[in-house]
């Protein structure tokens, strides 16, 4: 399928057309990150079946109803929109360096396949979201760092995640007892190997992870903040600037993701978002 390259390591494929025919193969053969531009004319039931073809689409429940798209529970509105003094779209407002780089719910299990984003409108600063290719990170790891970190389980926590993001939104609650038993820590391998394509990726989201089964907690800060350094370097990663029709599909197993801030008393911003799980 034609495509470009969104990075020098080869990782992210922007694609001329939105095509049922080798999406799902171009999706696995990018490492995990598809780009389609000039997707303005979209209908959410267009954008619903397109995201269908990489997985079963989630319902959004654990998402307040007035943040989805009526109608179509499968697309959940992200952004600052507001009406009559409220928020109808899910606002997350977004750090600056270092960014929160991330994979959806690699706290849960079986964590979600990836997600689906369409612009709908965007600030003309800020709000870009950039993307990492674990799969090629791992592959320009030199033999002594696959080495050093082969066999290396890392604990992965919601309650970990929601204590991150409190140090800077102090007025985030705390986990309750239903959510810490509803998600209990999962344990991943640093290592992992994708379902699909059968590549090793270095499955790094820091945010999510609380320890390194073995290690030491400075000896944990250090390797995973020198790892999510080798996976968020020009090689691998890319910085998407948003124009209204862009359509962004990622792999949560193999790219990391991070969005950045901008100015919400000046600009509004919406983007929908659809999450895909397994079959």
């Amino acid at each position: 399928m034609e495509h470009r390259a969104l990075t020098p390591s080869g990782f992210g494929f922007e694609l001329p057309a939105v095509s049922g025919e080798g999406a799902l193969d171009a999706f696995h053969a990018s490492g995990g990150l598809l780009l389609y531009r000039g997707q303005t004319g979209m209908t959410p039931r267009e954008l619903r079946r397109f995201a269908a073809r990489f997985g079963r689409l989630e319902l959004n429940d654990k998402y307040d109803e007035d943040f989805l798209l009526p109608g179509f529970p499968e697309i959940l509105r992200l952004g600052n929109l507001r009406e009559n003094g409220r928020y109808r779209s899910l606002f997350i407002e977004a750090d600056a360096a270092p960014l929160l780089w991330h994979s959806d719910d690699s706290f849960r299990s079986p964590q979600p396949i990836g997600s689906c984003l369409l612009c709908i409108e965007t600030p003309s600063t800020g709000g870009e979201t950039g993307f990492a290719g674990m799969a090629a990170a791992y592959e320009a790891l030199s033999p002594q760092q696959k080495e050093r970190i082969e066999g290396l389980t890392a604990v992965h926590s919601y309650d970990h995640l929601n204590e991150v993001l409190r140090r800077k939104n102090p007025h985030r609650p705390p986990l309750s007892a239903q959510l810490r038993e509803e998600h209990p820590p999962v344990r991943r391998p640093i290592v992992s190997r994708h379902p699909v394509t059968n590549e090793r990726t270095l499955f790094v989201p820091k945010s999510h992870i609380e320890s390194i089964d073995g290690l030491e907690a400075d000896e944990t800060e250090s390797l995973l903040t020198e790892l999510v350094g080798h996976v968020t370097g020009s090689d691998f990663a890319y910085m998407h600037q948003w124009k209204p029709g862009d359509l962004v599909v990622w792999d949560n197993r193999a790219a990391l993701h991070a969005p950045t801030p901008f100015d919400a008393s000046r600009y509004q911003r919406l983007l929908y978002r659809l999450t895909m799980l397994d079959p």
